[in-house]
């Protein structure tokens, strides 16, 4: 049987996208690639922190809102990741990205000194819900939310499920990926760790794989290197031993979690991580190395 490999490129999520499918019906395949990537701008519409008329950018604004299924959903999650992760992994720290430079687009050049906005306090973010009126988000005043890393997952996976059913899928999200199934040559998926070069890689037909790093989407403050991971009992960027973090995982939201919570606690954050996670890191000084989880983390799926 002949299969046919057919792929889309462009961008969303604030990235870099590659969507493929590999199918028996080259027009089926195209046509749920068109439904995967008008998913995945659904995803941006709802959680960008960078559109005011975004759902988030509503609920940041107002303090409140009905929210629909995706930010509900991204929501939930982030609250589960901040209990999973000890309070690590705050969706708060948009003013303190902001404190830093980070707005509409990455700084250029030296913002200068920066006075840090941590440590974040301790807080019950399941109070946010109102139990009087299902959907409804109200956030404490002076509170607002990025929902960056758990959002790019669930988007992930919900492009994901528009190429369900064919031979194979892979959506790579800028260096993000879930890959099902076989390539056209009938191969399994191989998904390379890119650590400022390649020092690594996974194969499977069941993969989800996430990076994350302070090298990327980074700048200077104040003469000293900051970056877009913020360490919620700083509320500056993490300085932890690792500059990248790379999990494959059963689920992309996980492997994106324990990605960032690797970049924020370092080596440690292992026994935090899933015993059925696949870690690879660089440390600072570049050396890179394989390490375990210990601990299941179903608590953030």
């Amino acid at each position: 049987m002949e299969l046919y490999r057919r792929t889309w490129t462009g961008k969303a999520l604030g990235t870099a996208v590659k969507l493929v499918v590999v199918t028996k019906d080259a027009r089926a395949g195209d046509e749920a690639l068109m439904r995967a990537a008008t998913d995945l701008e659904g995803t941006e519409q709802t959680l960008s922190r960078f559109r005011p008329e975004s759902e988030l950018g509503m609920l940041n604004r107002e303090g409140t809102i009905l929210a629909g299924p995706r930010l509900l959903t991204a929501v939930g999650a982030s609250i589960r990741a901040y209990e999973w992760s000890g309070g690590l992994l705050d969706p708060r720290v948009i003013d303190a990205l902001e404190g830093f430079g980070y707005r509409g687009s990455l700084p250029k050049g030296d913002v200068g000194e920066v006075v840090s906005r941590g440590p974040f306090d301790p807080t019950d973010m399941r109070a946010w819900a109102d139990e009087k009126e299902e959907g409804r988000i109200t956030l404490p005043p002076n509170v607002r939310l990025d929902l960056a890393g758990v959002g790019k997952g669930l988007g992930i996976g919900w492009a994901a499920s528009h190429l369900a059913g064919h031979a194979g899928l892979l959506v790579d999200v800028g260096g993000d990926v879930v890959a099902l199934g076989h390539d056209e040559r009938g191969e399994p998926w191989r998904v390379a760790v890119d650590h400022d070069g390649l020092v690594g890689g996974f194969e499977g037909a069941a993969l989800a794989v996430a990076t994350s790093t302070t090298r990327l989407r980074s700048w200077r403050a104040g003469g000293r290197e900051a970056h877009h991971i913020m360490d919620p009992r700083t509320g500056a960027p993490s300085e932890s031993d690792l500059a990248y973090a790379t999990v494959a995982a059963p689920s992309i939201l996980e492997a994106d979690l324990a990605a960032k919570l690797l970049i924020i606690e370092g080596r440690r954050a292992a026994r935090s991580i899933g015993g059925s996670c696949r870690i690879v890191v660089t440390d600072r000084e570049g050396e890179t190395t394989s390490l375990e989880g210990r601990v299941r983390t179903e608590a953030v799926a």
